[in-house]
């Protein structure tokens, strides 16, 4: 029997996580050949998510927990859950449902009789999602592909199923600023692509802002690209071009026509347009300076203060010493 590990990050879930493990058993249980596994990775929850996760760990012997010392962000939540999977197929999802469990046999079809190595999914036009919300999503994408060697199809997303060897290679990847959409595709693998049409959540709110997105689209770019710095160069040489025209303009001018009084409007552009591409240029420079200083501080992705893991792992040990 093969068995399956279900990642899910969770941060102040605990209005609809034990619906979300009601919901997707009913799935897991339409699935008799497979063995399911819960790691339930607790982001920091302000609320009682850790209590839920205890009480489901209780109630049910699939159900384990990590839970961290602070909140460390999706990413690490993720890297977590990965770290400790041990299964032969891994499934990366949101615990409010609107990653649908109802595809896993889909999944599991892809990978396990098709031979792809990892099933992901992209989202449709989602209901409800507002005009400029969308038009950012997709301006995103456009830049990711256009910018980096990391291809990602409009809308795709961290739901996804993988094999043990994929989950294995992107476990040899230790960065802390971690985007794991991107790191999916950079390790390759042959992949297969579902689409689905996401609707609200059922149960909870929302955690991501319009801020945090914006973040995450920069993370996802910086990380995968220099394209940006490049552009400082490009735009520091047609600067440096336009200036040597101008100079040259006005020494002509000053030899033909005489000194004449410069203009007042020429000069407040020409430096408010240089200050502004000086701010810029040094903004992009500090987000990497900024990376590469994380980086090399070596610090750990999370920190866990409690998981149901540790006796999970040495079950398996016992049984392996035994057989």
């Amino acid at each position: 029997m093969k068995t399956v590990d279900l990642i899910v990050p969770c941060y102040n879930e605990e209005e609809g996580l034990e619906h979300f493990v009601n919901e997707t058993n009913k799935v897991i249980d339409s699935l008799p050949d497979y063995k399911f596994r819960y790691i339930l990775v607790n982001d920091g929850s302000r609320d009682k998510t850790y209590l839920i996760m205890k009480k489901l760990a209780q109630k049910f012997d699939s159900v384990k927990y990590i839970s961290f010392s602070r909140n460390f962000g999706k990413e690490a939540a993720m890297y977590a859950g990965l770290k400790n999977s041990t299964a032969d197929y891994v499934v990366v999802m949101d615990a409010d449902l609107q990653h649908p469990p109802a595809i896993f046999p889909e999944m599991l079809k892809a990978v396990d009789e098709e031979g792809y190595d990892c099933c992901a999914t992209r989202r449709d036009e989602r209901e409800g999602e507002s005009f400029f919300r969308g038009a950012f999503s997709k301006l995103f994408f456009m830049l990711q592909n256009k910018m980096t060697d990391v291809k990602m199809p409009y809308g795709a997303m961290d739901y996804r199923m993988m094999t043990r060897q994929m989950v294995d290679s992107i476990m040899e990847l230790s960065e802390v600023q971690r985007f794991s959409k991107g790191i999916f595709s950079w390790v390759g693998f042959d992949t297969k692509w579902i689409s689905f049409k996401t609707v609200d959540r059922e149960l909870g709110t929302t955690k991501w802002k319009f801020s945090s997105l914006f973040r995450y689209a920069i993370d996802g770019i910086t990380c995968f690209s220099v394209a940006p710095l490049r552009f400082t160069a490009f735009m520091g040489g047609i600067i440096f071009a336009v200036s040597l025209i101008y100079i040259l303009i006005t020494l002509i001018q000053t030899l033909f026509l005489g000194i004449t009084t410069p203009g007042y409007v020429t000069t407040l552009c020409a430096v408010l347009f240089l200050g502004g591409i000086t701010e810029m240029s040094i903004g992009i420079l500090g987000e990497y300076i900024g990376r590469i200083y994380m980086e090399t501080k070596d610090r750990p992705i999370y920190i866990a203060k409690h998981t149901n893991l540790d006796n999970d792992n040495k079950k398996k040990t016992d049984e392996k010493e035994v057989g």
